[in-house]
């Protein structure tokens, strides 16, 4: 798939400040979509003496529910809220945590380059502590964020606040890569001059289209733009 480059063209020699996402952007999304779409329907139809389509259809509609809001991406009240333990059942399946092709290299060229790297995601701080039990990549950043922290998730203005406030960082010479146009549009309303998408997040799915910008199939293609 060739890479967008119709919309504001990044001039990576400028940044100083690299914004990164998690799950779809250092890390393969298919561990989430596998956990969330295949087990817990999965693991639901069995305690609760249903069908896998049935489970499959009422806890999409669930999902659907609360997209968008801290509570969709948190352990504990998925786990109140189907009576699974969510922590256990995502440590069961952790094996499955892989980097994104690319990732690494990006990050290692990026440390020495001097940018500083943040790590932003709305996984709950444990989910991050098991993905990054499998897969470390801490030692790049400066500082790894859940939005849990900051009671706002990534969709939310407050939150780009927040962060504004606690690194002080000039949002003109920012990058910010997110596998989410929502939430790359919200990024954009606050002010980041340089947001780009992840178009192959899942590497077992299909790319995806990104109407309002750039986007990279892998971080690692960021040096060469």
């Amino acid at each position: 798939m060739e890479r967008q480059t119709k919309i504001n063209p990044i001039d990576w020699d400028s940044i100083e400040t690299v914004l990164l996402d998690m799950d779809g952007t250092i890390l393969d999304l298919e561990f989430d979509n596998y956990f969330w779409l295949e087990l817990v329907p999965k693991k639901y139809a069995k305690k609760h003496q249903l069908s896998e389509q049935e489970s499959s259809a009422f806890l999409s509609a669930f999902y659907n529910k609360y997209h968008g809001t801290l509570n969709w991406y948190c352990t504990d009240f998925w786990s109140e809220k189907l009576k699974l333990d969510i922590i256990d059942l995502k440590n069961s399946v952790s094996e499955r945590v892989n980097f994104r092709n690319g990732s690494i290299n990006f990050l290692e060229q990026a440390k020495e380059q001097g940018k500083d790297l943040y790590l932003i995601t709305n996984a709950h701080p444990d989910t991050l502590a098991i993905k990054l039990s499998k897969k470390d990549f801490s030692p790049y950043f400066k500082e790894l964020l859940s939005s849990h922290i900051t009671t706002y998730p990534k969709e939310d203005i407050r939150f780009w606040k927040s962060i504004e406030k606690r690194w002080n960082f000039d949002k003109n010479i920012s990058l910010f890569v997110d596998d989410s146009e929502s939430i790359l549009i919200k990024a954009k309303e606050f002010g980041i001059k340089n947001a780009v998408g992840i178009s192959n997040p899942d590497s077992s799915k299909m790319a995806i289209q990104f109407e309002n910008f750039i986007s990279v199939n892998q971080l690692d293609e960021l040096l060469e733009l």
